[in-house]
């Protein structure tokens, strides 16, 4: 049985941007049956969902509908097209390479982890430099208490900043509301808009968010494990306010219902998009608690609502933000050399332990993360360097966040000598 009798083959017998971002959608709901992590979010009409859960496409096939797909932009003169139509293009057409490319890996394609770094996420892996780390670990060994082993003292600092499980529903109470009134501060959020932060046991993740549309996000926490207080905040502004909750929020009012543009109602973890989107969810902790704004933060509100000594929130942001980017990067760089075949897995998780300060479990955790979302690390750490840079420190630094975070956007539209 065909999966369905549209393909992209009819849709380019009618030009029609929409049939084509339909039947895209399909194929991505159909590869995320294959790959738990490809699909992040769906918000789109139910009916459109049911007809392609119906069957079961295998990724060969979908590979080759990616292909029609393709063929068929190729028959839509972007020149003919407004303005908004011509991007609509370009990024449909990067979405549906990115399908393609991810779509022809699990049917077996034999591909570079930098090959598929470039089809997935329209950046390249960094080169390896072995100093990389220097910096940080100078600065986090001037900073921690006493003396001796880099990675003892820094997981028995943190571990002395775990928030008690009887505090975890004030701290991040405390963390979303703050997050939210800075971020509405800059950026009027749809009316109708919440989220709602609950909290489960017995799983074996730390929080996760999951966008249920019109407007709405479930954030769950899990109770049992623990939770340092800088990661309470990390999550209000990630994945809450200004990030993935406010990014789909207007995404889903501007883009698909306002203009009809389904393909935005499938949010895809890999994807030249998800590149940007990523950076800009990064990025919005530092843009709502610049330094040293969040210490304060911290010493005010969230290390009394933890029963924290409020004289050590200065100490614990610094370490924060040096460990903050020893991970960001690091993780990339993991990836790129252990699914690149040049760091053995051992390696690897002495990487982890040694240069990332984890715990042996922690980076046997890190190693399976990096197996199952595979080049993300490497989109999450350029993503967030490449909007960086285009943010800068300038009078309108707000004003490119904001287009980061809102809008559809390339890697190469912020890296271009004409990027607004």
């Amino acid at each position: 049985m065909e999966p369905s009798a549209y393909t992209g083959k009819n849709a380019a017998e009618a030009r029609d941007m929409d049939a084509v971002a339909r039947f895209y959608v399909k194929c991505a709901l159909w590869l995320g049956a294959h790959d738990q992590v490809f699909v992040d979010a769906y918000f789109g009409p139910a009916a459109v969902r049911d007809e392609a859960l119906m069957v079961t496409v295998p990724p060969d096939r979908i590979a080759g509908y990616a292909a029609d797909l393709l063929a068929t932009l190729d028959r839509i003169d972007p020149d003919r097209l407004e303005g908004a139509g011509r991007m609509r293009h370009t990024h449909l057409r990067e979405m549906i390479r990115a399908l393609e490319a991810r779509a022809g890996i699990l049917a077996g394609e034999s591909t570079t982890f930098n090959a598929e770094t470039e089809a997935l996420y329209g950046v390249a892996a960094q080169e390896d430099d072995p100093a990389w780390y220097d910096d940080l670990h100078a600065a986090l060994d001037a900073s921690l208490p006493g003396n001796g082993d880099l990675p003892v003292r820094y997981r028995a600092f943190m571990d002395s900043f775990v928030i008690p499980s009887g505090r975890l529903e004030p701290v991040f109470a405390a963390a979303f509301a703050e997050s939210r009134r800075r971020t509405a501060e800059r950026l009027p959020l749809p009316a109708g808009e919440r989220l709602e932060i609950g909290y489960a046991a017995g799983e074996p993740w730390e929080a996760y968010i999951r966008y249920l549309g019109d407007g709405a996000s479930l954030i769950r926490v899990n109770a049992d494990l623990p939770v340092t207080v800088d990661r309470a905040l990390a999550y209000a502004c990630h994945e809450g306010y200004p990030g993935r909750h406010t990014m789909r929020v207007i995404r889903e009012a501007a883009l698909v219902r306002a203009r009809g543009w389904i393909e935005h109602a499938v949010v895809t973890l890999a994807s030249p998009l998800a590149t940007v989107a990523e950076g800009a969810a990064v990025l919005g902790e530092e843009m709502i608690f610049p330094a040293p704004e969040r210490a304060r933060f911290f010493e005010e509100v969230l290390f009394p609502q933890a029963g924290f000594e409020t004289a050590d929130a200065a100490l614990f942001d610094a370490v924060v933000t040096a460990s903050a980017a020893l991970n960001l990067t690091g993780n990339a760089r993991v990836a790129r050399g252990y699914l690149g075949g040049a760091l053995p897995r051992e390696e690897a998780s002495l990487l982890l332990q040694n240069v990332l300060l984890l715990d042996p479990k922690a980076a046997q955790a890190r190693i399976r993360f990096i197996e199952e979302s595979r080049a993300y690390p490497v989109a999450l750490n350029e993503g967030y360097r490449i909007v960086r840079d285009y943010v800068g420190d300038g009078p309108d630094r707000w004003e490119r966040f904001i287009h980061a975070l809102t809008d559809p956007l390339l890697p190469g539209e912020l890296t271009s000598n004409d990027s607004p």
